[in-house]
């Protein structure tokens, strides 16, 4: 058109748009609220939704139906292996085990109780004794228990697994050998499997222990770390609560345990939960929660060397 058509068709235009208004009798209608915004600080994305104006208008209102509410958004962080899925990952993959405690440890105090280097600085007893539940079940039992169910099934899986222990007849071995067993192999991953004996009332729950420093290095660290959330993250899957009288959310850092300063490989610890608590007790001991435990620590591992 011509520049000089322009504003006739512009006028035009208006006086059309009035027509049609007052012929719909004027209501503003119940345009949506462009207010609601995604949350940008939340670990999950929530789809922005669309809500009726709050405005006052002429109009009759409206008879439909509210839209049901979107589903949550998945997760944006890396998505995990269902806990009762299988291992796709491990295979191929060296993983060092180690069942925390032995046996043997209460009868020769004086061998457990000698001081060894624990790395950073710290000297500390070459093992102890471990905690028992009230009732008697002891944490070596437990934790040897676990550590086998893990081994079985990451094997069946593929991967080869190297335990620091596969019985508890003996006493020790000291952490220094403990950590020792891992590095030997060049394990992958590696995990010591404890439980707590917290007696603080109502203290229950698990938590990873990651480590400060290592022999291996600030990759080693940084490695642990993941290889640390990345079990975690599964073991809460399980039904035991994160750890509510240590730690955040199911984790810690420390660097006085010698496990975790003399490895040279990703390495960390687990205390699957509270020995001196009933509650946790109950579940320590029961053998299908162990089962649940020990698939929940594979697939940590899995998740893990998936990268």
């Amino acid at each position: 058109m011509t520049r000089a058509a322009a504003p006739a068709r512009a006028a035009l235009a208006v006086t059309l748009a009035l027509v049609v208004a007052a012929g719909c009798g004027g209501g503003s209608g119940s345009a949506a609220s462009s207010d609601q915004a995604t949350d940008t600080t939340a670990t999950t994305e929530v789809p922005t939704t669309t809500e009726p104006s709050t405005t006052t208008t002429d109009a009759p209102p409206t008879t439909e139906a509210p839209a049901p509410p979107a589903p949550p958004a998945p997760p944006t962080t890396r998505s995990l292996p269902a806990a009762t899925g299988p291992l796709t990952h491990v295979a191929g993959r060296t993983i060092a085990l180690d069942a925390g405690h032995n046996g043997g440890n209460a009868a020769h105090s004086a061998e457990i109780n000698a001081q060894v280097d624990a790395g950073n600085g710290v000297m500390k007893a070459c093992d102890t004794a471990g905690t028992a539940g009230d009732d008697g079940y002891a944490e070596f039992q437990f934790t040897l228990s676990v550590a086998q169910a893990v081994r079985d099934e990451l094997v069946a899986s593929g991967a080869h697994v190297v335990m620091v222990r596969d019985d508890s007849a003996g006493w020790g071995p000291c952490i220094t050998q403990r950590a020792a067993v891992g590095n030997a192999a060049h394990a992958d991953a590696a995990l010591s499997i404890h439980a707590d004996g917290n007696l603080a009332a109502g203290a229950r729950g698990f938590h990873v222990i990651l480590p400060a420093v290592a022999a291996g290095g600030s990759g080693v660290v940084a490695a642990s770390a993941s290889l640390g959330h990345d079990i975690r993250d599964q073991v809460a899957t399980t039904g035991m609560p994160a750890s509510n009288y240590i730690g955040s959310g199911g984790l810690i850092t420390r660097g006085d345990l010698g496990g975790l300063n003399l490895s040279t490989v990703p390495k960390v610890f687990i205390e699957c939960g509270n020995m001196r608590q009933a509650t946790d007790l109950a579940m320590l001991e029961d053998p299908a929660w162990r089962a649940r435990l020990a698939h929940a620590i594979a697939a940590g591992f899995d998740t893990y060397l998936a990268g």
